[in-house]
């Protein structure tokens, strides 16, 4: 039997319903940032398959469709990426289609990124933000408005 090592990752998913499902990702363990901790940017924005094994709290298994995804917290928190940046973090305040907002802080990794609209118009479907000091990764299809706060 063939199996690939995984790492169990805790988080908060909001889909575009506005439902809220709190339970485990499955990520490969080629995606390890190199302070040793799970890449869930990498797993949301370089893995093809649309759907993805989650486990819910209860235990129950289920496919996400990545797509339909709004946002998923994680437990991981900005220390890393304060150390990181020299850039000035931006105060946002996010809107998504199914009438859910969330406001929280970028951090510019790039000079290229010193402006919210280079972020939001980034390569990558998932942009990262930290909202009460932990990473959020937002689905920009299901962003409506951002508003500088």
């Amino acid at each position: 039997m063939y199996e690939i090592p995984k790492i169990r990752v805790s988080v908060e998913i909001t889909l575009s319903s506005g439902e809220s499902l709190n339970g485990t990702l499955f990520i490969t363990e080629d995606l390890v940032t190199a302070s040793g901790e799970p890449s869930i940017d990498d797993f949301l924005n370089e893995d093809g398959d649309p759907f993805f094994p989650f486990e819910g709290g209860d235990g129950s298994y289920r496919l996400l469709n990545r797509p339909q995804l709004s946002y998923i917290r994680s437990w991981q928190d900005d220390s890393a990426i304060q150390s990181q940046t020299l850039l000035e973090p931006k105060a946002l305040e996010v809107y998504f289609s199914n009438g859910q907002n969330l406001n929280g802080v970028v951090y510019p990794t790039l000079a290229e990124e010193t402006r919210v609209s280079d972020i939001l118009n980034g390569r990558y479907t998932f942009i990262t933000m930290f909202h009460g000091g932990r990473k959020v990764f937002l689905n920009r299809d299901h962003i409506v408005s951002v508003k500088n706060i």
